[in-house]
């Protein structure tokens, strides 16, 4: 298997195949620098098995910028993680160093934060509304039109896992009629909540990713979605009551202080008997959050990744007034090394 590895790691990275006799040639690459043999043995090395076409084949090279997006496919699937059980580790061993994060701040330093991530979305709205959502090549402006129905399909998942959790914890839902779908953007998962809600209300800090969504519901001809622009932080706090709040992939974008206002605001939107399902890292090796540093050094310009760890999240909702049903270990921040991502399963 040693063996193997290293002449997979050599073929990927010199896009080259290897033949029985251990003889080198070249094999056409990809644009984005891997080949079609690349994948065919990393299916050998990581599934022990062939593609199931070359379609499958050709999907992976449209997927993948590189070779680590190549082996995060492999092994992040389910299949590979049903065949090696015994390689996956907690990520947390106990004796990890603790976060100095800052929480608290006054209103007004709440909405500066507020609007510096507002900022930044509402111009990766503007470029790249699709590949914001979805960080994939494929997603790109200049790919979309061959791939967008693709996009929306992968939102289709998160509302299976979110009545999955309601079915696993005993939640009775045959009453819920409403759902708010927080940091909506483009619409890839608000679509597929309007199917199963009668009311769906989808709100977003960027104004260029609602007016994409805008267009997309009407193409797909969804009446049963109402959209809102978050201007401020607070306008969460306007919207109806609720028996569903909804946010994946979302919360981590805004410093820990936004997080923390959000996530009290989402549970206190909910109708009694309501559930919230919320996507938050948790923990990051080396995180450090301070108000005075980020306001004073501006922040960053690019898709930040912030932590709110677990025990501030239970204060939040305990005083909020729910309960937390489950938490959840997920992987929608990668599994990278010594970093947390949990959903919360909370209910009114």
């Amino acid at each position: 298997m040693g063996s193997i590895s290293k002449r997979l790691k050599s073929l990927i990275q010199s896009n080259q195949s290897v033949d029985s006799s251990d003889s080198v040639e070249p094999v056409k690459s990809d644009a984005n620098g891997l080949s079609p043999e690349a994948v065919k043995w990393a299916y050998h090395l990581y599934l022990d098995r062939e593609p199931e076409s070359e379609q499958v084949v050709e999907e992976h090279l449209r997927k993948c910028a590189s070779t680590e997006e190549l082996r995060a496919n492999f092994i992040y699937s389910t299949e590979f993680r049903e065949k090696n059980p015994t390689l996956h580790v907690p990520v947390l061993l106990g004796n990890e160093p603790p976060m100095y994060i800052e929480h608290t701040c006054s209103e007004e330093v709440l909405q500066s934060l507020f609007d510096h991530v507002q900022s930044i979305w509402q111009e990766l709205g503007k470029t790249e509304p699709h590949w914001s959502v979805v960080i994939s090549e494929q997603y790109r402006q200049s790919n979309l039109h061959a791939n967008k129905d693709a996009f929306y399909r992968t939102g289709r998942q998160h509302v299976e896992q979110l009545f999955g959790s309601l079915e696993r914890n005993h939640v009775d839902y045959s009453g819920f009629r409403t759902c708010l779908d927080y940091g909506c953007g483009v619409g890839r998962i608000t679509r597929h909540l309007a199917e199963r809600f009668e009311r769906v209300f989808a709100c977003d800090i960027s104004q260029s990713h609602l007016e994409c969504m805008d267009q997309y519901l009407i193409e797909e001809n969804v009446s049963n979605v109402s959209l809102h622009h978050m201007k401020r932080v607070r306008d969460v706090e306007d919207l109806p009551k609720v028996d569903v709040a909804f946010s994946i992939l979302v919360l981590q974008h805004n410093p820990p202080p936004v997080i923390g206002f959000l996530v009290e605001a989402l549970i206190r939107s909910l109708s009694p008997a309501g559930v919230a399902f919320l996507q938050v890292p948790t923990y990051r090796l080396d995180y450090a959050f301070s108000i005075t540093d980020y306001l004073s050094e501006q922040a960053s310009q690019g898709v930040e990744m912030h932590v709110l760890p677990q025990r501030m999240i239970f204060d939040i909702v305990q005083s909020a007034g729910a309960r937390v049903l489950e938490v959840i270990d997920d992987n929608w921040t990668g599994l990278r090394y010594k970093e947390v991502s949990n959903t919360f399963v909370i209910q009114k």
